[in-house]
């Protein structure tokens, strides 16, 4: 079988996948050791680094211009810091989430992003054309663009998601697992319809002569990422039958800070600290990530019975 990873905001090392790679690995040697899998982490990481560079070029000659005519005043001399606070943390927010997640929402950049994993795509199936089983892992931002590759109607004609489709009508399309994923708000600021799904399945059928094709859809949640939310309720009305879905959540602390200020009754900061750790911890070499790979594993093997029966994943 074939798994192709695709990433979300904030990724600029292309081994991203690899902790979460051998956890599945892991898992799957225990329970069918003669099974052949080959991973693929697609990377986009680094294709629009300068606009974000660009903005914050344009935040610190703002605020150093403030400055200059700031310090001219004794009063508040020595207090530059304080008129436009977390200066730092602004940068890494754009670095980290808000640049690669409005990046993607430019129509032309967004298709750039597509094409260049159009390439990748092509050199895996070329490189292990015997396969012909293909499943989807996508993180963050990554389910937003793997939903266009794959699902999308209303991208223009030339876009290289319609490629990215005609390439997989030679495998066969057998689970998707998304990751941290925010569907739930994009779904009601982009008005994404989920009976998409259905129609694609149909045509995919046709194109296979098939009566109908199963697909199966994972989407995990850990318990402290503020990005992650379940999706089923927003979205069972629109799939059909021939779509197997499931939400399951990993229970955990996303750091000892957390647990920390949690027993001290400190939520609020608690969810702060939290936060970041939690949205990557599904690549983490801890608990949460062996969790996350067992989670895949049951997709991948189509173990649906386990994943119905445990929703909640503690260890």
């Amino acid at each position: 079988m074939l798994v192709f990873f695709i990433h979300g905001v904030s990724t600029q090392n292309t081994g991203y996948a690899d902790v979460l790679i051998n956890n599945i690995k892991d898992e799957l040697v225990k329970r069918q050791p003669s099974i052949q899998t080959n991973f693929y982490s697609s990377f986009w990481g680094n294709l629009f680094n300068n606009k974000k560079h660009q903005v914050i070029g344009c935040i610190e000659k703002d605020f150093s211009r403030a400055c200059d005519k700031h310090d001219k005043h004794k009063v508040y001399k020595d207090s530059c810091n304080t008129f436009y606070k977390y200066i730092d943390r602004r940068k890494q927010l754009i670095n980290n989430f808000l640049g690669d997640f409005l990046i993607y929402q430019n129509p032309e950049r967004g298709k750039a992003i597509r094409r260049v994993i159009l390439g990748q795509l092509n050199q895996f199936i070329e490189d292990h054309s015997d396969c012909k089983q293909i499943h989807f892992i996508a993180h963050s931002l990554g389910s937003l663009i793997l939903w266009d590759l794959l699902f999308s109607d209303t991208l223009t004609s030339d876009d290289p998601a319609l490629f990215f489709r005609e390439k997989l009508n030679q495998l066969d399309i057998v689970s998707i697992t998304t990751l941290g994923s925010p569907l739930l708000f994009l779904k009601q600021m982009l008005d994404i319809d989920f009976s998409t799904l259905n129609s694609f399945l149909n045509k995919y059928s046709e194109a296979h002569s098939i009566v109908s094709h199963k697909l199966r859809w994972v989407n995990i949640i850990h318990s402290s990422d503020l990005i992650a939310y379940p999706l089923k309720a927003a979205i069972e009305d629109e799939i059909g039958s021939q779509i197997f879905f499931c939400d399951q959540y990993v229970w955990q602390y996303a750091n000892a800070a957390e647990k920390t200020l949690r027993n001290l009754g400190q939520f609020d900061l608690a969810m702060v600290v939290a936060a970041e750790d939690a949205h990557s911890s599904y690549f983490a070499n801890n608990l949460d990530g062996a969790i996350t790979g067992r989670i895949i594993a049951n997709n991948l093997l189509g173990e649906t019975k386990k994943l119905v029966e445990r929703p909640v994943n503690r260890e």
